[in-house]
């Protein structure tokens, strides 16, 4: 197994082996829903309370899983697990990310059917459904605290997120778009 990356403290509690990070993922896993953005705040949380990354680390991990394709969840796992316990921490947090939703997805698919229409189901997927916009709004609050908020940078990432409001069906061009435009435009900002 490969050993942590030097700290500037002592890490508190129970390394980080690829046993505890599956757990941790696993239970991360099986109760949130939303998809990766909303797991990533609760992985970040999970993993600096357990005192294995700071909150700049685990930020530099989510800045790294986002250059991997898959799922953002899914990346995020694998690449804290890997810092923390090697390859086999990886595993861990691949396994521990995927079969939650798996196990989930073919016990609904097989009641799905008798239950779908009950007005409690209806109500409870409502519900669930309505976190998502709360946690993605806390990650980004995280996030953007600690940014320089110019005048200039407000309005291009308001402009920005306007236009992906009003062309839902452009989200993709207007996407890749306005992030090429962003990065050349902070480039210049902050130089």
């Amino acid at each position: 197994m490969k050993t942590p990356s030097p700290r500037a403290a002592p890490m508190p509690g129970p390394e980080p082996t690829p046993r505890r990070l599956f757990g941790v993922f696993f239970g991360i896993s099986a109760v949130t829903i939303g998809g990766g953005y909303a797991m990533v705040p609760v992985m970040g949380s999970a993993l600096e309370k357990k005192g294995w990354v700071t909150e700049a680390e685990f930020y530099e991990l989510f800045a790294t899983a986002q250059s991997f394709p898959g799922p953002l969840a899914l990346t995020t796992a694998i690449v804290a697990g890997k810092r923390l316990a090697g390859t086999a921490g990886a595993a861990a947090g691949f396994a521990g990310v995927m079969l939650p939703p798996f196990a989930a997805i073919v016990a609904v698919g097989a009641l799905i059917g008798s239950f779908g229409e009950l007005p409690a189901v209806k109500a409870f997927l409502d519900g669930a459904g309505a976190t998502v916009p709360g946690l993605v709004a806390a990650m980004i609050f995280k996030m953007a605290k600690g940014r320089k908020w110019l005048p200039l940078r407000v309005l291009a990432l308001a402009a920005f997120a306007l236009a992906l409001i009003l062309a839902p069906a452009a989200s993709l061009p207007i996407f890749l778009g306005g992030a090429a435009l962003l990065y050349v435009a902070e480039r210049r900002w902050s130089s």
